[in-house]
């Protein structure tokens, strides 16, 4: 179960934002209050009146909770950009009027940086699919020369872990997590482990030889990774 974020931790993002799996855009009811200078439980009163007459389609919001100042548990909801405009619009005042243009101009905004995540993603996967040909030549070649050794059984794992850990600084991290500027890294390490596997493949190097040089350069990409990062 994910943590409950603090009201902190709420407001850390912009006012609107992309899921951490790329495939929603919302803003929070919190974020809208902290606009409006108005509390969170009569905008929650709000939504839950928009539903009940039909203005909002109740599966096009998601309830979230967080932890507010005293640590205790609070309700808010993830709006899309149709019902976020439409309880706005609901509201009364300048700050409403001059949020409704701000949410609109938001949801724009990452409705490109949404696409050109999209667009960076689709570009890892050619690369991926001719990265793991060549992973999958260099394990049978190892059964062949190590069919003793466990190697061969876990290099699809090892040599995509370390790819990921020098993209991304961690070896877990998902695809669909990562930022369009890290795929981009993936894009360039897969074609890079590709090129290297068969240029030493063609010089006839031993399948061994192979899996320990493309380890060692992948490593190395980590830790110069690492330096930029701390620097």
């Amino acid at each position: 179960m994910s943590q409950i974020p603090t009201k902190s931790d709420l407001f850390s993002n912009s006012l609107v934002v992309i899921d951490s799996q790329h495939k929603k855009i919302t803003i929070n009811t919190r974020s809208i209050a902290l606009e409006l200078d108005k509390r969170n439980g009569d905008l929650n009163k709000k939504v839950r009146y928009l539903i009940k007459n039909g203005l909002i389609d109740a599966g096009k919001l998601s309830l979230t909770y967080y932890l507010d100042s005293s640590s205790r548990k609070q309700k808010s909801y993830d709006l899309d950009e149709e019902s976020a405009l439409q309880l706005v619009m609901s509201l009364s005042g300048k700050k409403a009027e001059l949020l409704h243009k701000k949410i609109a101009v938001s949801f724009i905004q990452m409705k490109a940086e949404l696409h050109k995540w999209r667009k960076a993603r689709q570009t890892v996967i050619e690369p991926t699919s001719i990265c793991n040909d060549s992973i999958e030549w260099l394990r049978l070649a190892l059964i062949e020369e190590i069919p003793e050794s466990r190697k061969p059984k876990f290099l699809y794992i090892n040599i995509q872990s370390a790819i990921t850990k020098a993209a991304a600084q961690n070896a877990r991290t998902g695809r669909d997590e990562m930022t369009a500027n890290q795929l981009k890294s993936i894009q360039w390490l897969e074609a890079h482990v590709h090129e290297e596997i068969e240029r030493l493949r063609g010089l006839e190097f031993s399948a061994v030889e192979i899996r320990k040089h493309i380890l060692h350069i992948l490593k190395a990409g980590c830790n110069e990774q690492e330096e930029v990062v701390t620097v």
